[in-house]
């Protein structure tokens, strides 16, 4: 910046009028000059001034519009509207690349100053388009005066600008993490216009909050979307849990996905010999489509070749029977059940192939979404189980009614398939603590990454302001009365000194917003479904974290670490079992709770012991507290899994051991042993 004053006419002329004054006496012309030049120079730099000052308020005023809302189109036409209006252009246009379309812009904000021709909900391609090639190849704005006279733009092209009248242009490819994911467009249609520096400066200072705005929109929408799928993917799943009816079953998996794909028919075919046939034993079908119940038995194009990949997994999209390659016999035979393009996934029930469940788009064809394929797949994989119990109960049933003689061990099957599927429900609760602990994580630590890249730009925005104002202050010691009482209403001297203090603190907000983040993630765990080395100390401090909520005001945790070396676990898991005991310690000891966490190593083993001064475990009932469904607690406040569920991990998945040492009334300590190495069990006491 000091460079750039040195160098300038006006210090020339102020270097000539100090030796003026020095001894010589300038002519009255070059007083003039300098005059002038030092007024031309005010001006410049009040202009300069004034447009940073509109440049700042435009950008912060469709930030707070931003903020305001996660509705993307909301967000473009407010962001539209704002910038035509403050560069008066005949229409402004925001598309976005969606996530599904990546080869394409659709137009999904627009703000229209004339009777001008709309462009919103149009789609344009990226192939064979020069002028959007040109600009998702520039990090900068693109300006052109002649728009139709731009080098190599198609007939085509010509014509649609033509019909939108557009005679200049200004844009901007706006970029998330280095990836376009939309541009924003400027048109002049009544005259042709030459776009000034700062027009372009505005327009890029704009896209990037733009840029960032349209991600999170997307990610707003992509996580209801799942979070709705989720809802409606677990009422479904107890639904069909509910009952062990296989018909029933099956009926309501065909119903609730016709429901949640909105497509026209939905069948399960069921193989039926070894010869691969079979039939649609279930179907849900809106009018007027027919019903194609038992007619699948008649298509004979489907071969063991088929077979083999279905039972190896594959998913197979058809968005259009015509043009997927099908068999010829096959496409006649879909065309009898009126399908113009069909979802299939395997229904797989202990590795072997079992039946098809298809969804069929009989009024036109379909382009099927990722999304769509795996909420299909999950809903074909609860399927399965629910398959398997119902077949499971309907052998025990047969199994009682065959032999009375059978009956003490077929109940303690049924017993023993109740209790996996009830051990199944609580892990996936605990699952899903984990995954919501994970999702909640990433979505924090995406939002904060963006304030935390951007604040070291904040901060460099701050000092070029400081020396614009520094610079403007020494050209200029006596300003205008309106910006002497701008500077005196906001406080503009402590506006400089606190804006970097204010900046500084956000950096370390966000430094320990992430700092929590990595605590939930490594609780959470989910990427590590193999056995590695972990921290155990690592994994206590997360699940506490987890539990802080619990941890009121009156109850005192003690932790006396030791020295650990790295264990080999599943440390999801183990996160699980810590997570149980403590919760169990905070509900016996209540809310003067005094609990102690100690740690030990004892040759090729760890201990963890979690000890709380509650009233204790009765003897005669210590022996049964890890069984299933056994508890102490009221009814309705436990269901007897949480210390079952530990054995499970620790004992048979570990091979460790889990004791409980206790005395009416002098509290209760659990100690979880294990072995260091994943091959080493540990030694029996």
């Amino acid at each position: 910046m000091s460079s750039e004053v040195n160098s300038s006419p006006l210090h020339s002329h102020c270097q000539a009028f100090s030796l003026e004054n020095n001894g010589t006496h300038p002519a009255e012309g070059e007083l003039l000059e300098l005059e002038l030049y030092k007024r031309q120079r005010h001006q410049n730099l009040t202009q300069q001034l004034q447009q940073q000052v509109q440049l700042s308020k435009l950008i912060n005023q469709i930030s707070n519009e931003i903020r305001s809302t996660l509705d993307l189109e909301e967000i473009l036409n407010s962001a539209c509207r704002l910038l035509g209006q403050a560069l008066k252009c005949s229409r402004a246009s925001i598309l976005v690349v969606e996530p599904d379309e990546e080869d394409s812009l659709t137009t999904m904000g627009e703000y229209n100053q004339g009777d001008y021709p709309s462009q919103l909900g149009s789609k344009i391609p990226f192939r064979d388009n020069p002028h959007l090639q040109a600009l998702i190849a520039q990090p900068r704005a693109l300006a052109v005066t002649r728009f139709l006279e731009f080098p190599g733009l198609t007939e085509q092209i010509r014509e649609v600008a033509q019909g939108l009248q557009i005679r200049s242009m200004m844009a901007l490819a706006t970029r998330y993490q280095g990836k376009v994911n939309g541009i924003i467009g400027l048109h002049q249609c009544d005259r042709e216009r030459e776009w000034t520096p700062w027009e372009m400066e505005l327009l890029e200072g704009v896209g990037s909050q733009l840029a960032i705005a349209i991600n999170q929109a997307w990610l707003y929408s992509e996580t209801r979307r799942q979070v709705e799928q989720e809802s409606l993917l677990r009422l479904v799943t107890n639904q069909i849990r509910s009952t062990l009816d296989l018909q029933t079953i099956l009926q309501t998996v065909v119903r609730e996905v016709r429901h949640l794909l909105d497509t026209d028919r939905v069948v399960i075919y069921q193989f039926l010999d070894a010869n691969w046939q079979g039939e649609v034993v279930v179907e849900e079908v809106i009018s007027p489509w027919r019903s194609a119940l038992g007619q699948m038995s008649q298509d004979n194009c489907f071969s063991a070749k088929y077979a083999q990949q279905y039972q190896g997994g594959r998913v197979r999209a058809i968005h259009n029977i015509f043009q997927a390659g099908l068999d010829p016999c096959h496409v006649n035979f879909l065309e009898q059940l009126q399908v113009k393009a069909n979802l299939i996934v395997p229904i797989i029930i202990r590795s072997k192939l079992w039946g098809l469940l298809v969804a069929h788009e009989c009024s036109a064809p379909r382009v099927w979404q990722a999304w769509e394929t795996e909420l299909l797949q999950k809903l074909a994989d609860q399927a399965a189980i629910a398959i398997q119990q119902a077949q499971l109960y309907t052998q025990v049933q047969t199994a009682a009614v065959q032999s009375q003689a059978q009956a003490e061990t077929l109940k303690a099957t049924l017993e023993e398939l109740q209790t996996t599927q009830m051990q199944l429900l609580q892990s996936e609760k605990l699952s899903s603590l984990g995954q919501m602990v994970a999702g909640v994580a990433h979505e924090i630590n995406n939002a904060i990454t963006f304030i935390h890249a951007n604040l070291p730009y904040a901060q460099r925005y701050t000092t070029a302001l400081n020396q614009a104002i520094a610079l403007y202050e020494d050209c200029c010691p006596n300003p205008p009365e309106a910006i002497a009482e701008l500077i005196a209403e906001q406080e503009l001297s402590y506006v400089r000194e606190d804006f970097p203090k204010l900046i500084n603190s956000m950096e370390e907000g966000t430094k320990r917003i992430r700092e929590i983040v990595l605590t939930l993630r490594n609780f959470s765990r989910l990427d590590e479904a193999e056995r590695k080395s972990v921290d155990l100390h690592e994994g206590i401090e997360s699940t506490l974290l987890i539990l802080q909520h619990r941890v009121k005001t009156g109850v005192k945790i003690d932790k006396l670490y030791g020295e650990l070396p790295s264990v080999e676990c599943h440390a999801g898991q183990i996160n699980q079992v810590f997570l149980n005991l403590l919760a169990n310690a905070l509900d016996a000891a209540g809310e003067k709770a005094n609990i102690t966490i100690q740690t030990w190593h004892e040759g090729d083993r760890v201990v963890v012991s979690i000890r709380d001064d509650g009233p204790g475990i009765p003897l005669e009932l210590q022996e049964r507290i890890f069984d299933p469904f056994f508890t102490t607690k009221e009814v309705g406040k436990g269901t007897g899994l949480g210390l079952s569920i530990c054995y499970q991990i620790v004992v048979k998945g570990h091979k460790g051991r889990l004791q409980c040492c206790s005395q009416p009334g002098a509290g209760a300590e659990f100690r979880i042993v294990l072995p260091v190495s994943a091959c080493q069990p540990t030694a029996t006491d």
